[in-house]
């Protein structure tokens, strides 16, 4: 098989080795040992291909043992998620839900050696007729493309900038606790990127009682930083400027841009999203233990929640 991978430029190399114990001269022998594998599990009915398999050894920090089990709980979770993971076409529902706003993944970078940000309007959901579902839906297809797609997402993270602004209380009752919970194991088991800040921004008094509906759901311990802001001038004591788009008083381009940028990468790659939608894993066939969602490992988060608190 033909080396596919990316060159990384320097700085970002030498990233990839800090963070994720990457080396580049042995990541092809260790890809193809996870290829080996993914074509000798019975159950697993999975793609191969080098890039995403080198976003999931990123998120693992190449442990191959735990790069096998986060790979199996991703495509496991198809059957067990259908609604969010199963269909993937690019229909007009998806193109609408992408149109809305309600989550925009600018263009560029925070910086060269940089993670993603994700901007989330919550206050774009219309109740009548949007479907959380698709939402999420929407939000897992691109990040999966991200994945594919961005050496800076695989290997420096996601940054999350919640926009809690005008958000009522009827649209984040969309999100019930069977959802919230297993999107939540979804990023913290399942995906190959890694979220390292979370930022709530035009936090109200008013808005804390309807973020804590959604916000319970999540451990009191999260793997990533979480804070909450007041103002969105807040935020760029943490972000530059560069990370953000042009409304946010950003420098990275326009919302508007970002969604054209996104439905023509979502209709461009409307094939590999209706070959991927068929993986999965066939657990009759499965030899060995059950599945982690079999097993009830990943199915609620148990223990205390956490509480929103402004500063």
């Amino acid at each position: 098989m033909a080396n596919t991978l990316r060159t990384l430029d320097p700085k970002l190399a030498a990233l990839a080795k800090s963070e994720c114990n990457e080396e580049q001269a042995q990541r092809a022998e260790i890809i193809a040992t996870i290829q080996t594998w993914i074509t000798k599990s019975p159950h697993l009915k999975a793609p191969t291909d080098e890039q995403l398999i080198l976003a999931f050894l990123r998120r693992c920090r190449f442990s191959q043992e735990e790069t096998k089990r986060r790979f199996d709980n991703y495509y496991s979770l198809r059957s067990e998620f259908p609604e969010v993971l199963g269909s993937r076409q690019v229909d007009d529902a998806l193109l609408t839900q992408l149109q809305r706003g309600i989550h925009v993944i600018p263009m560029r970078p925070v910086s060269p050696e940089g993670p993603r940000v994700i901007i989330s309007q919550f206050r774009n959901i219309d109740p009548k007729k949007s479907n959380p579902r698709e939402a999420f839906k929407l939000v897992f297809i691109m990040l999966e493309l991200l994945a594919l797609e961005c050496d800076n997402a695989s290997i420096s993270g996601l940054v999350w900038v919640v926009d809690a602004r005008d958000v009522t209380m009827e649209q984040m009752m969309q999100y019930d606790p069977f959802l919230l919970k297993k999107a939540f194991a979804l990023v913290d088991q399942c995906i190959p990127l890694r979220f390292v800040e979370i930022h709530m921004i035009n936090m109200r008094k008013e808005g804390q009682t309807i973020f804590n509906f959604v916000t319970k759901f999540l451990p009191s311990k999260l793997p990533f930083k979480f804070v909450v802001h007041k103002k969105s001038e807040d935020l760029y004591q943490h972000l530059p400027r560069d990370a953000m788009t042009i409304e946010y008083g950003g420098t990275n381009g326009y919302h508007a841009e970002a969604v054209d940028h996104w439905r023509q990468k979502l209709l461009d790659s409307k094939d590999y999203l209706a070959k991927d939608a068929q993986c999965g894993t066939n657990e009759k066939l499965r030899v060995g233990l059950a599945s982690a969602w079999a097993n009830g490992e990943l199915d609620g988060m148990s223990g205390s929640f956490r509480k929103l608190e402004l500063d």
